[in-house]
């Protein structure tokens, strides 16, 4: 998936897409091996990045991505609870920054959380 494609999804995220991508971030981080798991990802796209000189490009995307989840809940007349929005909103800049650090094991990990969206294009990988 492209990260482009990625932020149009955010952008278009109901409150119960918003909802169900906070459940999953809370079901994905349950054990001691989930938050090792966690922490080896971020570790992962960390050491990408700064061997692909590609930290900046980084920032920008894991801001575009936080800018389309606030949209998508400035866009909703269905209030959503300010802990799912900054869930949510880390778990997608984190997810965007593993797409420009081209970190396959990270982006398939974080991607997950986000398969349960209406129009998610991580559907293949629910199961």
């Amino acid at each position: 998936m492209e990260l482009q494609a990625f932020v149009e999804m955010l952008r278009r995220l109901g409150p119960d897409d918003l909802n169900a991508v906070a459940r999953a971030i809370d079901a994905s981080h349950q054990t001691a091996a989930d938050e090792v798991m966690a922490w080896e990802d971020l570790m992962r796209i960390d050491e990408a990045l700064r061997l692909r000189g590609r930290s900046r490009v980084a920032a920008r995307a894991a801001h575009e991505a936080v800018s389309a989840v606030r949209f998508a809940v400035a866009s909703s007349d269905v209030e959503v609870p300010e802990t799912v929005v900054t869930r949510v909103a880390r778990e997608a800049a984190l997810l965007a920054r593993a797409m420009v650090a081209d970190a396959p094991e990270a982006v398939a990990n974080l991607g997950r959380e986000f398969a349960f969206t209406s129009a998610s294009p991580f559907a293949p990988l629910r199961g």
